[in-house]
């Protein structure tokens, strides 16, 4: 891939990233669906995930390429779930929080739709106050790890390589490698779950077409 085709692609990202976002929200039955995070405090950019608070309701699931169920990113009476979607240009990110109905929205967070009380403090602080639920380790590694294959490469575009590093570490690549060498032997080591490998190795291509030329 040349740094021309990766620049479109990533270009493209924002556009396709609030389609999804709206048609998304559109459809879904939920007392109340917040935006926070970087798009819900306006200082995202074309890298940037999706987060969401959901109150009285279900994320939207049936599409995503790979979930990860993990309670200890949310709170105590809900419960967090990440998930990798197909937008077209790349893949998206989207945290789903899962809100307990009786606490209020974080303040960093912006009303979608529907209703429902918001709070002084931000998400990270919220979640301090309420209470953490228990981690627990996701029952399939390689989809774990494509997962988060996407969520470590966004670092090295932006610069950030020590955090993409821990993050290959932590999937299972050599503490001396850098990152972007690590995050390429944790995908080489990954079996079956063709269709994601493949959108991952596009993802991970772009980041190379841009930060290796």
């Amino acid at each position: 891939m040349t740094p021309q085709e990766a620049r479109a692609l990533v270009a493209a990202l924002p556009e396709a990233r609030e389609h999804w976002l709206t048609k998304t929200v559109e459809g879904m039955q939920a007392r109340a669906v917040w935006l926070t995070g970087s798009l819900g405090r306006g200082q995202a950019d074309e890298w940037s995930d999706v987060d969401l608070i959901v109150v009285g309701g279900s994320p939207h699931l049936d599409d995503a390429l790979v979930t990860t169920d993990r309670p200890g990113n949310g709170p105590i009476g809900g419960g967090h779930i990440g998930a990798l979607y197909d937008i077209g240009p790349l893949t998206l990110w989207a945290d789903w929080y899962l809100w307990p109905s009786h606490e209020p929205a974080p303040s960093d967070a912006r009303l979608l739709r529907g209703n429902g009380d918001q709070g002084i403090v931000d998400l990270s602080e919220s979640l301090d106050r309420i209470g953490r639920g228990r981690p627990r380790p996701h029952p399939d590694r390689d989809a774990f790890a494509l997962a988060m294959l996407p969520l470590a490469a966004k670092f090295i575009a932006r610069g950030v390589d020590d955090k993409a590093a821990s993050m290959a570490v932590m999937l299972g690549a050599p503490p001396d490698m850098a990152a972007l060498d690590g995050l390429r032997t944790v995908f080489s080591s990954i079996k079956g779950h063709d269709k994601i490998r493949i959108l991952v190795d596009r993802y991970l291509q772009v980041v190379e077409a841009l930060t290796r030329h």
